[in-house]
């Protein structure tokens, strides 16, 4: 994996955080039903990867609880001015614990053709199947 260091903003610049990640280990969508109403484009990030510069005042946050779960799985992080949306938080063992997940639209310096490049994976969360790919990705 090559890490490289990538910034990233809201769109009022009130918010701003920079991440090291790897474009080529690809970005995600997913197509539950809070994906599906943001057209969520979201990468993971380490806890220890991630390191936001600007507006935590700003900040405002959403906690979605599924169906069936007694709790959230994530906390969304949106900047109280202009409304974008720029990370979710949450934990999970297979990425060592704390995790963002980057919305890749707030990237700033992230290079067109490297974007193009990397691969795209789908979630089907909607049928609670995280593991595979839906059989229609054509609007996610």
């Amino acid at each position: 994996m090559t890490y490289q260091l990538y910034h990233g903003s809201c769109h009022c610049q009130a918010v701003k955080y920079e991440a090291e990640f790897d474009m080529a280990a690809g970005s995600n969508r997913c197509n539950c039903s809070l994906c599906s109403k943001a057209r969520a484009w979201f990468l993971f990030v380490r806890g220890d990867k991630f390191k936001l510069l600007a507006g935590d005042d700003m900040l405002s946050t959403y906690q979605w609880v599924p169906p069936g779960r007694t709790e959230p799985g994530l906390t969304y992080r949106f900047c109280s001015r202009c409304g974008i949306r720029l990370y979710a938080t949450g934990e999970l063992a297979q990425l060592g614990g704390r995790f963002y997940a980057i919305h890749l639209p707030t990237v700033d310096d992230v290079d067109r053709e490297e974007l193009v490049r990397a691969p795209l994976n789908f979630f089907d969360s909607a049928h609670d199947r995280p593991d595979r790919s839906p059989a229609d990705t054509r609007l996610m």
